[in-house]
């Protein structure tokens, strides 16, 4: 079977559960072409040696950071990114394979349908919906269900769900694993994935007995208190670490609820997805955090680990039966 994965690189939460199910399909004996425009070095630290494509193939929402959105300049690349000869560019790719998986870029659902190649949609989300929630996107949000209607959705755990889909399959959590990478005790893992965090020198205070770990993507800081970590697979941190500082998102939430690893969070703002997984959090013994100095009760107060779904997954994509999208 020859199969691409086309996936946003909104941060990096779509990419890291896709790279997980392309290392399960890989098990199955399909090796999935990667249509990307996260950093190579993201693929390739998860998935070596990947059939990568680079590809924008969506917009998401703008934003300045991770918890900073920019309207503005989300319609203004909408434009460009989602028009009609871009898709049509993505439709010719698409042309050659025999199924395309979808986290879950209405535009690469419409590229899929007019290559006449069946596609499938996997996301705790989808941008329909979440355009939805804004009055200056409802026009796009209008034309993603439109794209989006005519295929399969695979919704995961957990999120806002998918709804504008010909059907909806419901599977569970879906995250990268790897063995515990060794850290100094009192280590609080710093992630805020592809967007980063403005001011990190100055929102990180020293804090007694806590080391901040800081690996790419985000910003190195020369302090004494900051360890800076290269070359290490990103989930043997999350699953090393006593303690995640993040803001709510799937991926980083996926792989801490899969090692058992405690999070501390910051406020997201109004971002739409936010709310159902900050429910996750708290039902978990996780919470927000305001005072970066306050964070002693959380570290290594381990969690309850959840199972993965990301197997279970792969094989339902291998066994869907082509339809292919009039």
């Amino acid at each position: 079977m020859k199969l691409a994965i086309v996936c946003s690189a909104h941060g990096f939460g779509h990419l890291t559960r896709q790279l997980a199910v392309a290392e399960a399909l890989r098990a199955e004996g399909v090796d999935p072409a990667i249509f990307t425009a996260a950093p190579p070095s993201i693929v390739e630290a998860t998935l070596p040696s990947p059939r990568l494509r680079p590809w924008v193939v969506d917009v998401g929402i703008a934003q300045r950071d991770s918890l900073t959105e920019d309207l503005d300049e989300t319609l203004r690349r909408l434009d460009e990114v989602c028009s009609e000869r871009q898709i049509d560019a993505l439709a010719e790719e698409l042309g050659g394979f025999d199924r395309v998986v979808v986290d879950t870029a209405p535009a690469g659902l419409e590229a899929a349908r007019r290559a006449g190649v069946e596609a499938i949609a996997v996301g705790n989300f989808e941008w329909a919906w979440l355009y939805g929630q804004y009055p200056r996107l409802r026009q796009w949000a209008a034309r993603f269900e439109a794209w989006q209607r005519p295929h399969l959705g695979l919704e995961l755990w957990p999120g806002p769900g998918l709804q504008a889909f010909r059907s909806v399959e419901r599977f569970g959590l879906v995250a990268r694993q790897r063995e515990p990478h060794a850290l100094p005790q009192g280590s609080v893992l710093v992630s805020f994935g592809g967007f980063g965090l403005a001011d990190l020198d100055a929102r990180l205070p020293e804090v007694p007995g806590v080391t901040w770990v800081i690996s790419p993507p985000m910003t190195r800081l020369e302090r004494p208190d900051v360890l800076w970590v290269e070359d290490v697979p990103y989930p043997a941190l999350v699953a090393g670490a006593e303690l995640v500082l993040t803001k709510p998102g799937y991926g980083i939430l996926a792989e801490a609820m899969s090692t058992g690893t405690p999070i501390a969070y910051l406020d997201r703002g109004a971002f739409p997805e936010a709310a159902s997984l900050v429910a996750v959090l708290e039902e978990r013994g996780d919470r927000r955090v305001e005072n970066l100095n306050d964070l002693g009760d959380l570290i290594g107060q381990e969690r309850p680990r959840v199972a993965l779904a990301t197997a279970a997954v792969a094989r339902r994509l291998l066994r869907v039966e082509p339809v292919k999208p009039s």
